[in-house]
């Protein structure tokens, strides 16, 4: 066989034919003007936008789409509110249970160790119990008057706060021991087929909403999204040529209403946040921000006020290229 022959596997490397006919490993692909949506397009229907809006920082998108998107990410918040005040509930439940039966243990076997029933070497609190370690008694007085009634012994008293710590801080040993022998009696491999051996896919981990508001996610940076901050986009429409005989399929485009150049993908386009009006980025630098009004409506305009919009590009090195990139596990 050649040694350049499309074919040869004599090497220890592959060549880019093999490569090319593998299917594992880092693929790239440059995604063209086909993959890029319109500029006037909404980021969430991926039609041309009706009743455009945008959010503060320059994402357009549908009125009616940003307000279905918005009621469910409420409600999703909601939704996992709820299951981590019930997950809240749940656990103290279980741990006031836990709290009742180690009460209960104790009881039973003080009760049984006043009768003699109940040796200490399998009562549950003679484990965990230890003595209390009393003050030590004073030094004896040396004569002088001043320490004689420092060496006077005092009563053991504990008031009422000590008393419950030590009975609460009892009944979670008793609690925590009573786990222990439950998990020691547990089977390492549990049987699949007896039902009360088979475990549960239940996650212990706090179910915690990840947001507490809505988000834009038109990009990975996502930033809060709500009503007050959506601006009305007023595009100027321009209509092109068209043939007379088909006036039905007319095609409509915007255009800048200073320059009246019509909008591309690779355009840069700024939208006035007072306003709602949109102008290329030259007139906006020559015209908007100069004079600090508006062209149309001669709204008064800060520079704060003006808004970039984002597009995803042309597809082009210099327009917004963008690549696609697939990965897969070698020989699997």
């Amino acid at each position: 066989m050649s040694r350049h022959s499309k074919n040869n596997t004599a090497r220890g490397h592959f060549t880019y034919a093999e490569r090319q006919m593998l299917d594992y490993g880092t693929k790239k692909q440059r995604l063209g003007r086909d993959s890029m949506r319109d500029f006037d397009a909404c980021y969430l229907c991926l039609q041309t936008a009706r009743d455009p809006v945008c959010c503060s920082e320059g994402h357009l998108s549908c009125r009616e789409c940003i307000l279905e998107n918005i009621v469910a990410q409420k409600q999703e918040i909601e939704r996992l509110a709820n299951m981590s005040e019930q997950q809240r509930k749940q656990e103290e439940q279980e741990q006031l249970m836990k709290e009742e039966l180690a009460q209960q243990i104790l009881l039973d076997e003080f009760e049984k160790n006043q009768m003699g029933v109940l040796s200490k070497t399998k009562s549950v609190r003679g484990k965990l119990t230890t003595d209390i370690a009393l003050p030590d008694s004073p030094l004896p007085s040396s004569g002088n008057g001043a320490t004689s009634e420092n060496s006077k012994k005092r009563p053991f008293e504990l008031d009422t706060a000590e008393i419950e710590r030590l009975s609460k801080q009892e009944r979670v040993d008793v609690a925590k021991a009573i786990e222990e022998e439950a998990r020691s009696k547990k089977p390492v491999l549990p049987s699949f087929w007896v039902p009360s051996l088979t475990p549960s896919n239940a996650s212990k981990a706090n179910v915690k909403p990840t947001k507490s508001h809505p988000v834009c996610t038109a990009t990975d940076n996502e930033h809060k999204l709500s009503l007050k901050q959506l601006i009305a986009v007023r595009f100027e429409t321009s209509v092109e040529d068209h043939d007379e005989s088909d006036s039905k399929r007319v095609k409509e485009s915007f255009m800048c209403p200073v320059c009246r150049k019509n909008f591309t993908n690779t355009t840069k386009i700024s939208i006035l946040k007072s306003c709602g009006h949109v102008y290329c980025d030259n007139c906006c630098k020559q015209f908007v921000k100069k004079e600090g009004r508006c062209q149309t409506c001669d709204h008064k305009t800060k520079e704060k006020d003006i808004i970039v919009m984002r597009g995803e590009g042309s597809g082009f090195s210099g327009g917004g290229a963008k690549e696609a990139t697939k990965f897969d596990v070698a020989f699997q």
